[in-house]
């Protein structure tokens, strides 16, 4: 007879007692969780998007700074503002012209408070601001800030006041200026182009400047130069504040930390311009980033406490129903298995979870070893179908993704190649670590295409790569596949943060067209060369842009390296926008082509005239060859092409810009001791004096008011007449020794200037 188990309190009661004990250790912990885990991800949510709105002020300050830049180099290049600068006197029509012409930049840049110009030799300011006043009543600080421009290596904006009255109104202007100073002189020259700080405050209220919320300049030294919610503090030094303190003491130029503003717990996110020497900051108050997370956290705990007491009700009323039953059948179970002893503490419930859970493990086990064989199995036979392996017979296709649960069907399918941009935190994982992360990355996005693409079409996936993946996809024509992969690629970066790029092949009808749709998804893939902006690249699309004919272009070769040797900048650029414009119609494989020939044409040509080496070490390349070859996008050859036009033309300026009158004299002797010579021609010329054959021939028109044939043929002309007179010599014999290789062009060049042939000269002039 069996003996009754041993009790351990009411199995309900311990039921009860459990879920209490259960539920407050989850309240307790899903609370601090939820509150430590909402608040890091409050604090990296809110420092991203500050770091977001920094970087694009900073970028649209950067940009006010290179147009504020681009109107000094105007005013440099305009003849009459560098005329009122440099004039010791100017007339009241001058003085007039000066002040027409900065008012106008003044008053269509509205960003721009005033503009000076500075004669240190008069100690004068020519100014835009008009009130009968002087620069020192207007702003004091102008003349040493110039002083302070001098020193300075690079020009960054430097913030002072203009604080006036004038006609019973007080002004007090915040400026930032760049100046650009002169030291032709004693005191040298200046222009100054003042900026209102308006312009960079209203930046900030764009950016939600509240009162939780503000944002400041500060310069690397800490000086306060831009305060949102403070702008009186302008010029003002702030740098005994911690939060700023530590910010100039940073060793990274963008990150954020949690630290005391002015007494109040808050949020510091920062970036640092190293043009412009200047840290923008964000504080936010850290109590108005944790209020929701509070109020979150109380309605947690609030729902979690009903849940429980609503669970403990519904477990007495239905555990002695359930109970019953059960209990009869763990007494036949135990009946027919009495493997226990006396000595076991077994209750009911125990009992059967042992027995079930063993079951579980043993059915687990054995189902995940399955499904890790089908999905090999699987992946090995749609990798063997890519890449055209195995036997293609129609019967075996059909079996297999029958046996293999395949859900595609074997017509209208398309193959996606995807590459997920690697970053930098996962770039940083040990081998192992990083498969691990990746396979489970491939797994979820395989989950989220699923899920995105499951009304439309059915999927298959194949890992080539720890970054790379490949679908397969049946795309018929109405499903719509182009906005779901829209969709697929905002699900990715929206809840995975990661970037994908994405091929696509053409359709195949069959499966034996897999192979050229996979070799065309990762050919189109190639395309990010020429459109490295965009995320999914259609084989198609592509295909039809691209031109039929391909045609190397010699003509804009030609003009190029005409424009190089005038020293022709704006021609030279506008030049390689054209054949860049050409070339965009064209496959990759022949881009590089035609540039890595045009970079051998330009090498050949000015080789002898221009040392490439730094231009190439600054890419470590050896040749203009090998950087063309480095550069695996369309923008970057794009912007060195440019680079190397201006390179070129500054190189060949260095070495042209001599004395254009000894360039001609050294030129004249040359041709004086060579005209004799038969072969002497212009591009011999050039070359003994190193510069191109235009510059030469320009120099040399302008100098001597002939071209360079008429200078030769009257040196010759000059002697034969003296030939004809002084010696006996044939026509022939004199046409050979002054360089006339052909006698009849020597004696029809004669006969055009004496208006006789030589033997007729040689007869008058004897008889005269």
């Amino acid at each position: 007879m069996l003996k009754p188990l041993k009790t351990r309190g009411s199995f309900l009661s311990r039921i009860i007692v459990a879920n209490v004990v259960i539920f407050v250790i989850a309240i307790i912990t899903i609370s601090i969780l939820n509150y430590d885990n909402n608040t890091r991800i409050i604090d990296k949510h809110t420092s991203v998007m500050y770091k977001r709105l920094l970087s694009q002020t900073d970028y649209n300050i950067e940009a006010l700074y290179e147009r504020v830049f681009q109107i000094g180099e105007q005013l440099l290049n305009d003849s009459e503002v560098i005329k009122g600068l440099y004039s010791n006197k100017l007339s009241p029509l001058d003085s007039l012209k000066v002040q027409n012409r900065i008012n106008d930049i003044v008053i269509t840049n509205k960003s721009i408070n005033s503009i000076y110009l500075y004669n240190g030799e008069k100690d004068r300011f020519i100014h835009t601001i008009r009130k009968n006043v002087t620069i020192q009543t207007i702003d004091k600080n102008a003349p040493s800030l110039i002083e302070v421009r001098k020193q300075m290596k690079k020009m960054i904006f430097l913030p002072h006041k203009q604080s006036y009255i004038y006609e019973s109104k007080a002004y007090d202007n915040n400026l930032l200026s760049l100046i650009f100073t002169y030291s032709g002189s004693k005191n040298g020259y200046a222009i100054f182009i003042n900026l209102e700080l308006n312009a960079i405050l209203e930046l900030f209220n764009k950016m939600g400047n509240s009162v939780y919320s503000n944002f400041i300049i500060v310069d690397k030294n800490g000086l306060n130069i831009i305060n949102g919610s403070k702008p009186e503090l302008f010029l003002h030094d702030t740098s005994d504040q911690a939060y700023i303190n530590k910010v100039i003491h940073a060793d990274a130029k963008s990150a954020n930390f949690i630290g005391s503003v002015d007494g109040v717990k808050s949020l510091v996110t920062y970036v640092y311009n190293d043009k412009l020497e200047w840290y923008l900051i964000n504080t936010t108050s850290y109590e108005y980033l944790a209020k929701d997370n509070l109020a979150v956290l109380k309605n947690i705990i609030m729902i979690s406490m009903i849940i429980l007491i609503v669970s403990i009700a519904a477990t007495v009323l239905l555990l002695n129903k359930i109970y019953t039953p059960f209990g009869k059948i763990v007494k036949m179970i135990k009946f027919n298995h009495p493997s226990y002893s006396e000595e076991e503490s077994y209750d009911d419930v125990e009992y059967m979870s042992d027995v079930f859970k063993g079951l579980i493990q043993k059915v687990t086990t054995l189902e995940d070893s399955a499904v890790k064989d089908r999905n090999r199995l699987k992946a090995a036979f749609l990798r063997d179908m890519l890449n055209h392996e195995g036997r293609m017979d129609e019967g075996d296709i059909a079996l297999n993704f029958s046996k293999l649960n395949i859900q595609l069907k074997p017509n209208d399918l398309r193959v996606l190649v995807l590459v997920i941009k690697e970053q930098q935190a996962i770039i940083a994982l040990e081998q192992e670590q990083l498969e691990n992360r990746m396979s489970f990355v491939v797994d979820a996005m395989y989950e989220l295409a699923l899920h995105v693409f499951a009304d439309i079409a059915d999927l298959e996936k194949i890992v080539t790569g720890s970054h790379t993946l490949v679908f397969i996809i049946n795309d018929y024509e109405e499903n719509g596949i182009e906005a779901k992969m829209g969709e697929f690629l905002y699900q990715v970066e929206k809840l995975m943060s990661f970037q994908l790029k994405i091929g696509v092949g053409v359709r195949a009808g069959t499966i034996q067209g897999l192979p050229k749709s996979y070799e065309s998804a990762k050919e189109a893939l190639h395309y990010q060369f020429v459109a490295s902006g965009e995320s999914v690249y259609y084989y198609d699309e592509i295909q039809t842009k691209l031109s039929k004919q391909v045609q190397y272009p010699i003509k804009l070769e030609h003009v190029l390296m005409n424009h190089l040797k005038l020293n022709d900048s704006s021609g030279s650029r506008e030049t390689i926008e054209a054949i860049f414009k050409e070339i965009k119609l064209y496959s990759i494989k022949e881009m590089y082509a035609i540039l890595k020939q045009l970079g051998s044409s330009i090498d050949n040509e000015f080789r002898n005239m221009v040392n490439f080496a730094p231009l190439c070490t600054k890419y470590e390349k050896e040749s203009l060859i090998g950087v063309i070859e480095g550069l695996n996008y369309i923008e970057k050859l794009h912007q060195f092409c440019l680079e190397l036009v201006d390179y070129i033309i500054q190189d060949l300026k260095g070495n042209r810009y001599r004395d254009s009158k000894e360039v001609v004299k050294n030129a004249c002797d040359y041709i004086q001791q060579n005209y004799r010579n038969g072969d002497l021609s212009a591009d011999a010329v050039a070359a003994t004096l190193n510069i191109s054959v235009p510059y030469f021939s320009k120099l040399f028109n302008e100098n001597m008011r002939m071209t360079f044939s008429s200078y030769v043929t009257s040196l010759r002309l000059s002697e034969a007449e003296s030939l004809l007179l002084h010696t006996p010599l044939r026509i022939k014999e004199i046409s050979e020794q002054i360089g006339f290789l052909n006698s009849t062009y020597f004696i029809t060049v004669f006969k055009k200037k004496h208006g006789v042939s030589p033997n007729q000269y040689r007869l008058m002039k004897k008889a005269n």
